[in-house]
């Protein structure tokens, strides 16, 4: 380990006092849309690099299959997502954002760029780029921790999640 425990310490509380404002400011937030509940937006995102099947979507924002499946059909019937056939396998299906998912996407991504580049305002570039960089090693290393656990899922997940469709 080269990182100190004090310091790992203090981080974690910045981290808490962290995660409590952003908390505090996304109960703040009005819907995005009348279809989109705050829970589903990470399903959108997920969706703006790629078509899913609901499995995988599941895996990719680190939910159950049985939630995202209700807010798939939730965003479906506001238009915002649509079940296509799988090219690769016929019988299952990927979800795809519609064009009024992509342009919520690229209105959301828009606002969240202003209202970090508001929070940031007293930073330099070169702090911003630092701590995009580091945040980013930061994410890669929880992703590499959260794996394994993924990993090692049951095997009644892992058979609900291939017949998933």
């Amino acid at each position: 380990m080269t990182v100190d425990r004090a310091v790992a310490r203090e981080i974690a509380t910045s981290l808490v006092g962290t995660f409590k404002a952003l908390s505090a400011h996304k109960r703040r937030l009005p819907r995005p849309h009348p279809h989109a509940e705050q829970g589903s937006i990470p399903l959108l995102y997920a969706l703006a690099a790629e078509p899913l099947r609901v499995s995988a979507l599941a895996e990719v924002i680190h939910s159950d299959v049985s939630t995202v499946s209700r807010q798939v059909s939730a965003l479906s019937g506001g238009g915002l997502v649509a079940k296509i056939q799988d090219p690769e396998d016929g019988r299952a299906q990927l979800v795809s954002l519609t064009d009024e998912g992509t342009a919520l996407i690229e209105d959301m991504r828009e606002r969240r760029a202003r209202w970090v580049q508001s929070l940031l305002s007293d930073w330099s570039s070169d702090e911003a780029l630092e701590f995009e960089r580091l945040l980013t090693k930061f994410s890669d290393s929880l992703d590499a921790y959260v794996a394994p656990a993924a990993d090692t899922a049951s095997p009644t997940t892992d058979s609900s999640r291939r017949n998933d469709t």
